[in-house]
């Protein structure tokens, strides 16, 4: 059985090693600071709004998801500026990091499956808005 540490540590691994590296940076800082924000509002303010616990096993808050979703939105938006469509990509894999962290799909740990998961969705939507850049690739934002 591993800690979260390792976890983490593969995860930022496996993503650094498979994904540009802006990409990969980004959504290390979506597992950094999304889980973190998540954890604190989930246990300061969860369940003042929505008293149902979501996620898996019910002991997630709506307030620590919709914290998660924001920041993470918030972080890639400023992270990607110069991106023309960022939002779309920005806001697939806020989306999918958010839904990570709330279920935990396969039963892997969220340390390692959101950097992983988060950098195919950004992969992902910037290669749908490719087409829309004007004769550069999206990825290449800070050439």
């Amino acid at each position: 059985q591993l800690c979260g540490s390792s976890h983490f540590a593969i995860g930022t691994t496996l993503a650094i090693q498979a994904f540009h590296p802006a990409v990969a940076m980004t959504s290390v800082i979506f597992l950094v600071l999304g889980d973190l924000l998540a954890a604190l509002v989930g246990t300061s303010f969860g369940r003042s709004v929505c008293s149902v616990g979501i996620g898996a096993q019910g002991k997630k808050s709506l307030e620590g998801s919709a914290a998660m979703f924001l920041i993470c939105f918030l972080v890639g938006c400023t992270a990607f500026s110069q991106v023309h469509l960022r939002e779309y990509a920005v806001f697939i894999a806020s989306l999918t990091a958010t839904l990570v962290e709330l279920y935990e799909p396969f039963g892997i740990n969220d340390n390692l499956s959101i950097p992983v998961a988060t950098s195919l969705a950004l992969t992902f939507g910037f290669r749908r808005t490719f087409p829309c850049q004007p004769a550069r690739s999206p990825l290449l934002w800070y050439a």
